[in-house]
């Protein structure tokens, strides 16, 4: 019987890191707050040109069928940075007609007008803020920076303003969780196109922190429930990645389900060109071990480098043995919670 052939790869998204300059310092950061000065330092002199990075685009469009590109950082929004990303976002759009999303924290420097203008078809253009708080008071410390309410819903609303697709994020942990009902009901009642929340992930300052994980799953379940009753009387989509603790059979009207598709269909590019299955991973105290390769590498072979990353995960059972998770599982009963 003759082999069979390895079904062909295909990347429907990657998520590119146009530099680690961010002005938040978030609680769920997968870079340890006391090594961003190092991160900057060691990374700065070997960040990629972004003639590499437009190059590994056109790599991946042409040879892989990419869809989507996660503009991402830092914050991608900073006067420092912007060149960067209107260069990523331009040549993805316009050139390879390819969808972008912009990942901002909400306190960006640039006008959201002067983003949007970027592209000559504004639906190929996503926002992704992040809105970890109902409360400006909350918003603010959880991003220890004052006014960060105020800022990311005036950029959301400019930004559906402009002709964007705008989606929101909220990163559940335990002091933010009961906020969950009314960050949905502001973010519906100015017109964001969806809200997606997720668990905090076991990576970066969060593995040392154990007032931050989530506690008990009855209690993320109870929150669950109630969102997705809440979804069925908006116009904004409720977004559920694992762990849904909530019953998938029966009719949930303007929820969507989600999978983590990471190192199957997706990855992330770092600052140096270090590409990674996973955007958390560099959050790891042992993050080299999750290097897929260097793109800049003489004689990198992404085919190659990507399928032998790709089995290893699949023998360790995948998401259920995600190392990005083990700090998270040490507070969760249930192995649902291996995977956000």
């Amino acid at each position: 019987m003759p082999l069979r052939s390895p079904p062909p790869l295909v990347f429907g998204q990657m998520a590119i890191s146009v530099s680690f300059y961010c002005n938040l310092h978030c609680e769920h950061c997968y870079v340890p707050e006391q090594y961003r000065a190092r991160y900057r330092r060691r990374l700065e002199p070997s960040q990629l040109t972004m003639k590499e990075i437009t190059n590994f685009v056109d790599l991946l469009v042409e040879r892989y069928s990419l869809k989507k590109v996660i503009v991402t950082g830092g914050e991608p929004l900073l006067k420092i940075v912007f060149p960067r990303s209107a260069a990523l976002m331009s040549h993805a759009a316009n050139k390879r007609g390819i969808h972008v999303q912009l990942n901002t924290g909400g306190l960006g420097q640039i006008p959201i007008r002067d983003v949007a203008s970027i592209f000559d078809d504004r639906e190929k253009l996503t926002f992704q803020f992040n809105f970890d708080a109902a409360s400006a008071e909350a918003l603010g410390r959880f991003r220890t920076k004052r006014g960060a309410h105020k800022s990311a819903l005036r950029q959301m609303a400019e930004a559906i303003n402009c002709g964007a697709l705008v989606q929101a994020r909220m990163i559940a942990n335990r002091h933010n969780i009961r906020e969950a009902l009314d960050a949905y009901r502001i973010l519906s009642s100015i017109g964001v196109g969806s809200f997606r929340i997720m668990p905090i992930f076991g990576a970066g300052i969060v593995i040392d922190d154990e007032n931050a994980r989530l506690g008990a799953a009855e209690e993320i379940k109870e929150i669950l429930a109630a969102l997705t009753a809440m979804a069925a009387q908006t116009s904004t989509r409720l977004e559920l990645p694992n762990p849904i603790l909530v019953d998938t059979a029966e009719p949930r009207p303007n929820v969507r389900f989600t999978e983590c598709n990471c190192c199957l269909a997706s990855g992330y590019l770092s600052t140096n060109g270090d590409l990674y299955p996973c955007s958390y991973a560099i959050g790891d105290p042992d993050s080299h071990k999750f290097v897929v390769g260097n793109v800049r590498y003489p004689g990198f072979d992404l085919e190659t480098a990507w399928r032998r990353t790709l089995k290893k995960y699949q023998s360790s059972s995948g998401c259920a043995h995600c190392p990005m998770q083990i700090a998270l599982l040490r507070k969760i009963e249930s192995r649902a919670f291996a995977c956000a």
